[in-house]
């Protein structure tokens, strides 16, 4: 087989397993990780109603409304059809940090494996069939920042960075980065005309959104306000200084505890000179990220809820260097080769690969218990009822209704109606949600 066929192969058994995976997470129950899953949803569905450039007209991205939109105009405005997008998405979107590792130099077994463990990390496994349309989007924003260091990569690097940064603002730091990448390497004996248009390319995303929100708003970090606004509403930035500086590394460890133990061996890795060249880069715009975020959540700019969420891209990157610092430093020393010999093949003695079988096993044990306690399924959160009476309204043809919500959990009944043009939403009550929230008057 040739190496092309080789990585094509492995892509479509690693989406395959994504799959797999999903489904799994849906049989035991998962639905969502909270409203925003069904405020976006709905937002697709307006979209798909009524096209425009910005489709939330908020602080969101844009590029996931898009894309979900567009296979709304197509399959029609259902949760069928949102989760059906995630899922395809989400499969698809693993054959890029997989094939971004093996353009960096990771050898099959260990990029292999990387893509497997951080696909079904939890956190992963619940994005990659939540109906929010952005699951996909820690995967693609990895794949460009592995991959970015490579001069052959960089342009996919650059492109896959656009439609990240077009999607979530964490990826925006990346974007910085691998610009500047561009630039060093512009001026230090690379292709200049490329790396100035692969630099072009990584800030095109950012450099558009905020030319739109001074065009559409007369402000262009007006998205940021919107956020900064909201969180001081709710009580979000009633938070002490240590802890939003905290929270985001606190999440890291809590939420992915694997991540965080292979993080630090891959940190450990870069003493090696081989190991270094090739994820320096990496690691510094994993960095740059978690920096941008806690900065973010300082000044009462980054996400309100789940900050797991706005990982996902790093979870990607240090797992990738934590294996392949480990598949290195072991098959080196079970095979006596020297350090300088790095990068060289090895083949792993059958001891090696018991021990890695085993502990492999142990955590693929662990995953199902973890996977099942997702979000959403405490008594204020279920949103059952919610489906139903919005499925129920679809059923009927309801030409209209006044929706009056407790809280947010009117948007899963919005979005199970598929027609959010047709309701008017009053002001929220404040009132915890229950099963008879909303309150819907027909007209």
């Amino acid at each position: 087989m040739t190496p092309a066929r080789e990585r094509v192969a492995d892509a479509l058994v690693l989406a395959l397993a994504k799959v797999a995976v999903g489904a799994w997470v849906l049989h035991q129950g998962f639905t969502h990780v909270s409203d925003d899953d069904y405020a976006r949803t709905v937002i697709a569905q307006q979209l798909a109603h009524a096209p425009r450039l910005d489709p939330s007209a908020t602080s969101w991205l844009p590029l996931p409304f898009w894309l979900e939109g567009a296979a709304m105009t197509v399959a029609g405005r259902t949760l069928g059809v949102a989760r059906a997008v995630a899922v395809v998405l989400g499969a698809a979107s693993v054959a890029a940090p997989y094939l971004a590792m093996r353009a960096a130099g990771m050898r099959r077994a260990a990029a292999m494996v990387a893509t497997a463990v951080t696909m079904a990390l939890p956190w992963n496994a619940w994005l990659g069939v939540a109906t929010v349309p952005e699951g996909w989007v820690g995967a693609v924003a990895a794949a460009g920042i592995v991959s970015m260091d490579r001069d052959v990569a960089r342009p996919w690097a650059a492109a896959a960075l656009l439609a990240a940064s077009l999607s979530r603002y964490e990826a925006w730091p990346a974007c910085a980065v691998l610009a500047a990448l561009c630039a060093w390497r512009a001026t230090h004996g690379g292709a200049r005309r490329r790396e100035l248009v692969c630099a072009a390319v990584a800030l095109a995303g950012p450099a558009a959104w905020l030319a739109w929100n001074a065009h559409a708003h007369g402000d262009a970090l007006h998205f940021l306000a919107r956020v900064t606004t909201f969180r001081r509403a709710i009580g979000a930035a009633d938070v002490p200084l240590g802890d939003k500086l905290l929270g985001y590394p606190r999440a890291l460890v809590e939420e992915t505890p694997e991540v965080a133990v292979l993080g630090a061996l891959g940190l450990l890795g870069l003493a090696a000179r081989p190991l270094r060249e090739r994820w320096r880069w990496p690691a510094l715009t994993v960095l740059a990220v978690v920096a941008f975020l806690v900065v973010g959540d300082v000044r009462d700019g980054a996400p309100t809820h789940h900050p797991a969420r706005a990982l996902t891209a790093v979870w990607w990157v240090l797992a990738a260097m934590g294996i392949d610092a480990l598949f290195t430093r072991l098959t080196l020393l079970a095979s006596g080769a020297p350090l300088a010999q790095i990068g060289r093949r090895h083949r792993s003695p059958v001891w090696l690969t018991a021990v890695a079988a085993t502990l492999g096993a142990a955590w693929c044990v662990s995953l199902p218990a973890r996977w099942g306690s997702s979000p959403g399924r405490s008594e204020a959160e279920r949103r059952e009822p919610q489906i139903a009476r919005g499925m129920e309204l679809r059923a009927r043809g309801v030409e209209g209704a006044v929706v009056t919500p407790c809280a947010f959990e009117h948007f899963a009944l919005l979005a199970a109606w598929g027609a959010p043009e047709r309701a008017t939403v009053e002001p929220r009550t404040g009132q915890t949600p229950t099963a008879t929230c909303p309150d819907v008057v027909e007209r």
